[in-house]
Order: C-alpha cells, then sequence, then structure tokens
C-alpha cells in the first residue's frame, strides 16, 4: 500500500501567511484571498471568548444598505499573541474590516481577515507574520522537552480533503457530513494528527519513562510511554488512542492505536474507524529551535491508502500558554446559521 503524501498541504500549513483558517464553522466561508472583501460600519456587540471570539458590526453605506454582520474571528490564545485583548473593540466603534464573506451569497455572516482602527492601527486573526518575533532570537532548546509553537497546518485535515484516499464509505461520509458530527461544538477536542496541526502552544517534557505533551487547544494531555510496553487490550479504548514510543536517533518515534470511533477523527470531515493506527515523528532541528512533527495515518474503514503530512512547531519559551476555558454556548452559536 502507498502512502499518501500531503506535500501542497504542507506547504500551506507551514508557510507564514497563512489566512486559511478551519475546523468547525470555517468551511462556509470563502477563504481564498483573492474573495476577501471590505466592509465599513460601526461595533453593535464584542464576545471576547472561545472557541471564537465575535464581532457584531452594523453597515450602513451605498454600496450594502444596512446590514447586521455575525462576524467570527479565531480564538483567544491565537489572537492575544496576535495583540487582541477584550478591550480591543468597543460598542459604537467605527471600523473597516476585511473579510471572507459567506460562501453563500447574500448571507451576512462572515469570516474576519483584519480590522483597521482610525488610528491607522491594525488587528489581523491569521498570520504567523503577526506574532511578535522570540524575546530571544538565539534561544535553543537541547531536546524535546519545552515549549513550542505550532504553525498552522489544518488545511491537511480540513480544505484539501479532495486529495484524500478515501474508501466508499468514506467517500459517504463526507458527503453527508453534518456539523454536528464534530465534538468541538461540545468543547470536546479533535483527535490526533489534527490536534498536533493547530497554531498552539505545547508544552513538551520528556524523561526516561514517558513524554508528555500539554496543549494550550482546550487543555488536552497526551502521555506517550516510553517504558517498553505494549498497546493495551482491543476492547480499551481512548479518545487521543493509547500511545507507545521509542527512539531512533535524534527522532521520537510514537505509535498510537486504541481510538475510539470519531465523528471527526481523521480530519473535520472524515470519521475514524477502531483500527485508525497513527505513526508521528518528531524530530529536533541540528540547531534546537524548531520540531519537525510528521505523521503516517492509518485506516482501512475510511481511507484506501497511507496519508501522510506534517507540521513545524517553533521553539518558543517566552510565550505563555492561554488556556482555554471553552463555551460550549458559543462553541455551538454557528449552528444557528445553518
Amino acid at each position: 500500500m502507498h502512502a499518501r503524501v500531503l506535500t501542497p498541504l504542507l506547504l500551506i500549513g507551514i508557510g507564514t501567511t497563512g489566512s486559511v483558517q478551519a475546523h468547525h464553522s470555517q468551511i462556509e466561508f470563502n477563504l481564498d484571498p483573492a474573495a476577501i472583501e471590505t466592509i465599513r460600519g460601526t461595533v453593535t456587540q464584542y464576545d471576547f471568548v472561545n472557541p471564537h471570539v465575535y464581532v457584531y458590526f452594523e453597515t450602513d453605506d451605498a454600496d450594502r444598505g444596512t446590514a447586521l454582520w455575525e462576524l467570527e474571528a479565531s480564538s483567544t490564545p491565537n489572537l492575544i499573541r496576535r495583540g487582541w485583548s477584550g478591550d480591543s473593540v468597543t460598542v459604537g466603534q467605527e471600523l473597516t474590516i476585511d473579510i471572507h464573506p459567506a460562501k453563500i451569497a447574500g448571507k451576512h455572516v462572515a469570516r474576519i481577515a483584519t480590522m483597521y482602527f482610525a488610528d491607522g492601527s491594525r488587528l489581523a486573526v491569521r498570520g504567523e507574520g503577526d506574532i511578535p518575533g522570540p524575546a530571544d532570537p538565539d534561544a535553543f532548546s537541547t531536546s524535546l522537552s519545552g515549549r513550542w509553537l505550532g504553525r498552522y497546518g489544518l488545511p491537511q485535515v480540513s480544505f484539501d480533503l479532495h486529495l484524500w484516499p478515501l474508501t466508499p464509505k468514506g467517500h459517504a461520509a463526507q458527503s453527508g457530513y453534518d456539523q454536528t458530527l464534530n465534538p468541538q461544538i461540545d468543547c470536546i477536542p479533535v483527535a490526533s494528527p489534527s490536534l498536533m496541526l493547530y497554531s498552539n502552544i505545547f508544552e513538551v517534557r520528556v524523561t526516561d519513562d514517558f513524554a508528555d505533551i500539554l496543549f494550550e487547544w482546550l487543555d488536552v494531555e497526551r502521555v506517550i510511554y516510553l517504558d517498553g510496553r505494549d498497546h493495551p487490550p482491543a476492547g480499551e479504548r481512548f479518545h487521543q488512542g493509547h500511545s507507545v514510543g521509542r527512539w531512533e536517533g535524534g527522532t521520537l518515534i510514537v505509535d498510537t492505536a486504541n481510538f475510539t470511533e470519531h465523528g471527526a477523527g481523521n480530519a473535520f470531515q472524515v470519521p475514524s474507524g477502531t483500527a485508525k493506527q497513527l505513526v508521528e515523528r518528531l524530530t529536533l532541528s541540528n540547531d534546537g529551535k524548531r520540531i519537525d512533527y510528521a505523521f503516517e495515518l492509518t485506516d482501512p474503514e475510511y481511507l484506501t491508502e497511507t496519508v501522510t503530512g506534517g507540521v513545524v512547531w517553533d521553539y518558543r519559551p517566552d510565550l505563555e500558554p492561554q488556556r482555554l476555558e471553552c463555551n460550549r454556548e458559543v462553541a455551538r452559536r454557528f449552528l444557528d446559521r445553518q
């Protein structure tokens, strides 16, 4: 069986300007940079909450007439790193906003790209270039242990699924996909590898017996056992699977099995079955400033071939994790507009 390498997706995922953002609700927006539109108006409501920040915005101009817009941004950790705060926007404030419009013409919902203020300042939602650089550009790690900021890799498991080698059952699941199948609407995280592709702070601790990864996104913790144990019996299943690891030179190779069935377990429109298996490789760069993450995903119930991909994590000991307290009402808010 040949592996399907998602090379175009990897390039998108590790680029410095990645304007694509997706998990559950983003699929309804046209995220092509060429499709960006500009609206001008007044803020009527600002909800700086998780997992998505919302700006409600009234336009009243000759081109668009009067309309109330629901504008969605990213999660607060991602926005805080780009200069946002709970006080960035106030009700009654006049703004100019670049938006990714809805795919369905005439809907007054959109994804925020960039907000422009009267004083000439701006706030962006996506793009590694909008995150300040390291406090110490010479800082490096001598091991995988440390604090790392993932570059954006979610396009690999969201918008480019036409590249995925799906079984008939996989195609049927994708074509019949319902947003309610994604457990993140109830603040339950997706499984790896999707989880490893977020622009998220990962705190890694490695000992002789285990490697522990703490995720900023939804406070997930993954434990990778390095003590030689086997996977438990097939009947014992876990949301993030059961992970065992071994070293091959400076690369940590992680084998994960025993996943529970999951409505978005392989990708955001592709479920996973009980035979899902994930092999991951985490390699420290020679200069100690990044981790190269790569995965191989197999699931014979939904995939005809192995899918591979990856992303880069940058060493950022200067960044503080912003633990995401997920608001279930906000997580499900986009369902009201379906």
